[in-house]
């Protein structure tokens, strides 16, 4: 009998198919951004907040590929802090990231990215991205009498 360490389902695998997914994406962002591209297909959806804060949606590999190139990535190093991944529909991987990211004079900003994995004939691919929502840290410090209390 395989157990669950050498055989993972459910939860385990998808953490698994999350940790291994966000280690490769974070580091070829970083070193080749103009490969990051190919965890994308022409099918996927990957979406940032403007300056204005509204979300800019983006479509297609050659797309999303200019969307990436067009941001300093190389420049940057993300710190991850959490990866959440649970299993999803068909087979898919829906999984959340949070952590810093450092951009120049090593000013930290704290984020957030959401995906969904889908299965293909070998792995995943990234179907649905929302990608570097920026949180303000100063949300989550909040006064007692301004938490809500549920009914």
């Amino acid at each position: 009998m395989a157990t669950q360490a050498s055989n993972p389902t459910g939860p385990h695998l998808a953490q698994m198919v999350g940790n291994a997914f966000v280690e490769q994406y974070y580091h070829i962002l970083h070193t080749s951004p103009d490969l990051v591209y190919r965890f994308y297909q022409d099918s996927s959806v990957r979406s940032r907040p403007g300056p204005d804060g509204k979300m800019a949606f983006v479509k297609t590999m050659d797309d999303i590929n200019v969307v990436i190139l067009s941001m300093d990535y190389k420049e940057c190093k993300a710190e991850i802090k959490t990866i959440d991944a649970q299993d999803s529909y068909k087979g898919g991987v829906v999984g959340q990231v949070t952590g810093w990211l450092i951009v120049k004079d090593n000013v930290k900003r704290m984020f957030t990215q959401s995906f969904f994995l889908a299965p293909q004939d070998k792995g995943y691919f990234v179907l649905n991205d929302i990608f570097f929502r920026y949180v303000d840290e100063s949300l989550f410090v909040a006064e007692p009498s301004h938490i809500p209390e549920h009914p």
